[in-house]
């Protein structure tokens, strides 16, 4: 008798833990998609209160001011080299240089300004922000059995 009382306590046992995991599996489903939920809501409302502003900029550089007009030159004489001699390195080097120049150039151009807002709402944002953001952290990185 006391055989099959313990059979049937550990086969109760298996099916509570069976139970137990099955729903915090959903519960972790559930939790991963309102984090998801939360922080895309924040940060399109953070989006919604960003200006982004593009100027002229110049390199500092020696001492010296360069236009953001001048960091073509490397470029154009990349090419211009790399016309006369198709086989040389330095040239497709400082075709690549020049390029990560422009786009270095027109990002350090942008100016990105936050809007004025209450108070509620930008602990709305932020709050909205950390709880998604701690809702994903919480369900990728738990460990598993």
């Amino acid at each position: 008798m006391e055989e099959k009382e313990k059979q049937i306590k550990e086969e109760l046992n298996e099916y509570a833990n069976i139970k137990k995991n099955m729903s915090s599996s959903g519960n972790e489903l559930l939790q991963f998609f309102v984090g998801v939920i939360l922080l895309g809501v924040g940060l399109f409302l953070l989006c919604n209160k960003v200006v982004v502003h593009s100027s002229w900029y110049s390199w500092r550089l020696w001492g010296m001011n360069l236009s953001s007009g001048l960091v073509i030159i490397p470029l154009i004489i990349g090419i211009i080299w790399l016309f006369y001699n198709p086989k040389s390195i330095a040239a497709k080097i400082i075709i690549v240089l020049g390029a990560i120049f422009i786009v270095a150039t027109i990002i350090m151009s942008v100016s990105i300004h936050f809007v004025t807002t209450s108070m509620f709402e930008y602990i709305l944002i932020i709050g909205m922000c950390a709880a998604g953001s701690g809702l994903l952290l919480k369900t990728l990185f738990k460990k598993r059995n």
